[in-house]
């Protein structure tokens, strides 16, 4: 079932784009802009849940990205390649501060989908709501201090991973003549489709879990053993809050 999920979201989105409203504008504008993220469902929690296996611990962090926006006849569409950053640091067990882990997460972000925009006559200012696909490919580092289960205190690095996500929200264009502020608050499913878990059996099998994304489950878990202990898949979802400053028609 899970090999059904692409092409049904880019059926989905293809006939979004030909939904919106047929007398729009000829626009294009280009631009770049920063914002905050914020991990959510299992994106989130603690470090102690990282170490134990449930959620990945992660804080909010800042993003970057470039965007494209066109219009033409009867399509609103958008383009947009961001990067986020995500950390988590503090103690493995609680009430230890002597065991910790610092962790991060580098996320690259292609997205593609469609706006619906919503025209008030002679206001500069466009309200906005927006869906997309996305490509999101996942690295970082995990370094653990004075942990047990034979984990290493030497900085390893998190193997590159891709997934599929979608995502939408809604913003405000405001437009100064040549120059348009997009103010856009997003919430992005980053793992809809690709959830796998990783890991060479021949290493260090505790060590393996953390240093891959492996948010599926452990197909080897079994309850109490240390080397394989995350028993369910986890979400990787982020509230996002972006300016971007655009140039064009």
């Amino acid at each position: 079932m899970k090999n059904l999920y692409i092409p049904l979201l880019l059926t989905v989105l293809f006939f979004s784009l030909f939904s919106t409203q047929a007398n729009a504008q000829i626009t294009f504008q280009i631009g770049a802009g920063a914002g905050y993220s914020l991990p959510t469902a299992d994106y989130g929690g603690t470090t102690v849940d990282f170490y134990k296996g449930t959620k990945y611990g992660m804080n909010s962090g800042y993003n970057f990205h470039g965007k494209v926006r066109l219009g033409l006849l009867f399509i609103n569409a958008f383009g947009e390649i961001g990067y986020s950053n995500f950390s988590g640091e503090g103690e493995i067990i609680e009430g230890n501060n002597n065991s910790t882990v610092d962790v991060s997460n580098k996320v690259l972000s292609l997205r593609l989908g469609p706006e619906f925009k919503f025209d008030i006559p002679l206001s500069p200012i466009t309200p906005y709501f927006d869906a997309f696909i996305s490509l999101n490919t996942f690295n970082g580092t995990v370094q653990f201090k004075s942990a047990p289960n034979g984990l290493p205190s030497d900085e390893r690095n998190i193997e590159s991973a891709s997934r599929i996500g979608v995502g939408g929200g809604g913003g405000v264009l405001f437009s100064l003549g040549g120059l348009n502020l997009d103010l856009n608050i997003q919430y992005h499913l980053m793992n809809l489709v690709g959830k796998k878990f990783d890991g060479d059996a021949t290493k260090n099998q505790r060590l393996e879990s953390y240093t891959f994304i492996n948010d599926e489950a452990d197909p080897a878990y079994l309850l109490g053993n240390t080397a394989h202990f995350i028993s369910d898949s986890r979400a990787i979802n982020a509230l996002e809050f972006k300016l971007t400053i655009l140039f064009g028609i």
